[in-house]
């Protein structure tokens, strides 16, 4: 379940999750490790009518194609059992192992005779698991007798957390952030199912002393970012994004000597303008500020700093420019309350 309490068509409620509210995603994880092969969300009701075994059954159908005749055995709870389902699977080469809900549809009275009973009734169906009574690995706390369930029981008790085990540990780093867009907690759900994939790779190929998970994913976070700037795509700007900012322009231009000088043109015209970096600037926003617009504001200079190559006019600019920091507040300060 992705967890998700907005408005949604697809959202489902399930009273026996934690999270109650959310995105159902059918998932099929290996029996052992937890690590997910295929992930399906719930789209609700679909247009394409189902078959006549039910959804249920083509839903089991399509997530196990390609897995077919190869000897795997499916493992799965009673929303997802039927005599059809497991027969059909055993015929494509698959065994299944599951918990059944009684009153399904197709379900022979002699099923029904077959139960365990446990604190409540239960019943189990498999295609290659026996009833035989088999040792469970627990002895009894007064006698010291070893306990024994029938063999489906432990099997299926042992096998079937793969999906929970999975849920777990992806819920340990979830996307808690405040967000109205559903999509961005399913996103942020499958990179977090993506990375413990990742981390399941790495314990199955260290299996001595592997780092934890949470190492694991601080570690993965880390080189990756080290990667992206270690990268030089070819065409790709490096042109920050947004407004520019000033912190980083006082290293060169509030130290050193700085000089005015000419500008010098390449062309036939020998005096060249261009408008200045302070009073253009500063000019322009106090019109903006009172909703006049024009196309030129401030004053052209036809002198620039011979390091910084920035148009500024000799007086005040040029000494605003290389003094403040914020050359632009200074400007208005000093010259335009003067007016």
């Amino acid at each position: 379940m992705v967890p998700w309490q907005g408005n949604l068509s697809f959202r489902v409620y399930n009273p026996d999750k934690p999270k109650k509210y959310g995105i159902k995603a059918y998932m099929f994880c290996d029996a052992v490790t937890g690590y997910c092969l295929r992930l399906k969300l719930y789209p609700g009701k679909s247009e394409t009518p189902a078959s006549a075994n039910g959804a249920t059954y083509d839903l089991v159908m399509d997530m196990m194609r390609g897995y077919f005749g190869q000897g795997y055995i499916l493992y799965m709870d009673n929303y997802y059992s039927s005599p059809q389902l497991y027969t059909d699977l055993f015929v494509l080469g698959c065994g299944a192992t599951g918990t059944l809900r009684v009153n399904r549809k197709g379900i022979p009275q002699r099923i029904k005779d077959k139960k365990y009973h446990d604190r409540k009734v239960v019943y189990l169906l498999s295609t290659i698991e026996e009833a035989a009574k088999a040792p469970c690995g627990r002895v009894a706390p007064r006698t010291g007798t070893p306990i024994e369930n029938p063999a489906i029981v432990n099997v299926y008790n042992k096998y079937m957390g793969g999906i929970d085990r999975s849920d777990q540990m992806v819920s340990y780093a979830t996307f808690n952030a405040r967000t109205l867009k559903w999509w961005k907690r399913v996103i942020f759900h499958v990179i977090s199912l993506a990375t413990l994939n990742a981390y399941l790779c790495y314990k199955t190929l260290t299996p001595r002393k592997p780092m934890l998970h949470r190492v694991f994913r601080k570690q993965l976070v880390t080189e990756l970012v080290q990667s992206v700037n270690r990268a030089c795509v070819p065409g790709m700007s490096t042109k920050p994004v947004g407004r520019p900012s000033t912190a980083a322009e006082p290293i060169m231009r509030l130290q050193g000597q700085h000089f005015p000088m000419k500008i010098v043109g390449t062309g036939i015209k020998k005096n060249i303008t261009r408008a200045c970096v302070v009073c253009s600037v500063a000019e322009r926003q106090r019109l903006e500020s009172i909703g006049e617009k024009r196309k030129r504001a401030g004053k052209e200079s036809s002198y620039q700093c011979d390091k910084c190559l920035s148009a500024l006019c000799v007086d005040p600019c040029f000494k605003l420019f290389h003094t403040h920091k914020d050359y632009i507040a200074a400007y208005k300060t000093r010259v335009m309350v003067n007016k």
